[in-house]
């Protein structure tokens, strides 16, 4: 009697494991909205990645563009290696969301870094995952 409760707790822990990987593994936003940040100047470049990954910015870019803060927490900004650039990506629900978004990101960041950096939008894409 008690193997049997062992074997069929067992399972339903396998079970439930199973469940919950294939559940987390599909659970990514449908669009990953990645684009390019130009830098002016150069040197300033850390000070920018530094303004657009604090949460300050992040509230703020959520709040002009309509997404849901908790959206906008997930924004990953890196410098590109030996490059002006930088590279955001932030995964999204919809196509319109992901516009919303890229047209709020610039003007936000370029207020926090007026004095300091120019930045404008280099080049930005969309891409959706498939179902």
């Amino acid at each position: 009697m008690k193997a049997k409760s062992v074997l069929a707790l067992a399972l339903i822990a396998a079970f439930a494991s199973a469940l919950f990987l294939l559940v987390r593994h599909n659970s990514g936003a449908p669009v990953s909205v990645k684009f390019r940040i130009a830098v002016a100047p150069i040197e300033q470049s850390s000070f920018v990645v530094t303004q657009a990954n604090s949460a300050r910015f992040k509230y703020l870019v959520a709040k002009r563009s309509g997404l849901k803060p908790a959206l906008a927490q997930k924004l990953e900004v890196q410098a590109i290696p030996h490059s002006p650039l930088l590279q955001a990506q932030l995964g999204v629900a919809t196509e319109t969301e992901a516009r919303q978004y890229i047209a709020a990101f610039i003007p936000v960041l370029q207020d926090l870094c007026r004095t300091q950096a120019q930045v404008t939008l280099a080049v930005d894409r969309l891409d959706e995952k498939s179902r």
